[in-house]
């Protein structure tokens, strides 16, 4: 199956949060969002893993399209690590702003800490630096499941956490 987006560790996108009701499948190509203000948060990809989605943080910053880097890169984390799908940024929703040079996953992201659960209710492990480690359905509440978040659904994620 052909790779619909190649994403590498240190870029920053743009993610609208003024488009959460839109399918994630639609393409945003002729739209390019220089007319808004303040209404976007910001992701960082840490690494491909490959069928896995895309490793990315989210920052904890709401602002334009002109955002610097230094204050993205600097921003807390608004909830820990998670997988994304690339079609947010295939389909141009999503806004390439910039790539961070250097970037080390590990020292930048602290890539090896990543801690995401695997299975079903009677059959989960944490995964931690590629190894997985049984855990209970009680262990697994604490930590964020490995799934691969679509755009809409992660746009609805972050504005419910920054909101609500």
């Amino acid at each position: 199956m052909k790779k619909l987006v190649t994403l590498y560790g240190g870029e920053i996108f743009a993610i609208p949060l003024f488009v959460s009701d839109i399918p994630s499948n639609k393409s945003f190509s002729r739209n390019k969002f220089e007319d808004k203000g303040k209404e976007f948060v910001f992701c960082r990809i840490i690494e491909d893993k490959e069928g896995g989605g895309f490793f990315a943080e989210i920052f904890d910053l709401v602002g334009s399209l002109d955002q610097n880097l230094e204050s993205i890169i600097t921003a807390k984390r608004l909830f820990r690590p998670l997988a994304i799908s690339g079609i947010g940024i295939y389909k141009k929703r999503w806004k390439k702003l910039y790539t961070q040079v250097p970037y080390d996953k590990e020292k930048n992201s602290n890539a090896s800490n990543i801690q995401l659960v695997l299975g079903t209710n009677d059959d989960l492990y944490l995964w931690e630096n590629g190894k997985k480690t049984p855990v209970s359905e009680e262990e697994a509440t604490k930590y964020e499941m490995w799934k691969i978040w679509m755009p809409s659904q992660l746009e609805k994620r972050i504005i419910e956490e920054l909101f609500d």
